[in-house]
């Protein structure tokens, strides 16, 4: 799929740390937290993902005051692409479900808008 760049209307933060991300049934990592915004996140897969297919997934933000989060959301798949590392894929959800506290985790760890 082609990502379209008009889609995006949320800030987002990149992750610069690695933060892993598990299938919440499971607890197996599948991938790294690329990017995240109140409505999507972006990951780098260690396999491919199903077309539209809807997931629960969990991984840890650290707030300001280096406190941990365990944030547990459900996400549909929008896109993916190869990544430049063979087998693995980039991927953009749609976040479908969250609680109010782990909508309020992403909030801060994303932070204030840029001017």
């Amino acid at each position: 799929m082609i990502r379209d760049a008009e889609q995006r209307r949320a800030p987002r933060k990149r992750a610069t740390a690695p933060i892993a991300v598990k299938n919440w049934f499971t607890e197996q990592e599948i991938g790294q937290l690329g990017n995240l915004s109140a409505t999507g996140v972006m990951l780098l897969l260690k396999s491919q993902p199903r077309d539209g297919a809807v997931y629960q997934v969990v991984f840890t933000l650290h707030d300001a005051h280096h406190r941990q989060h365990r944030v547990e959301i459900g996400i549909q798949e929008q896109w993916h692409e190869p990544a430049a590392s063979n087998g693995q894929f980039w991927a953009g959800y749609r976040i479908v479900a969250a609680s109010e506290d782990d909508v309020r985790a992403i909030d801060e760890w994303i932070g204030p808008p840029a001017d």
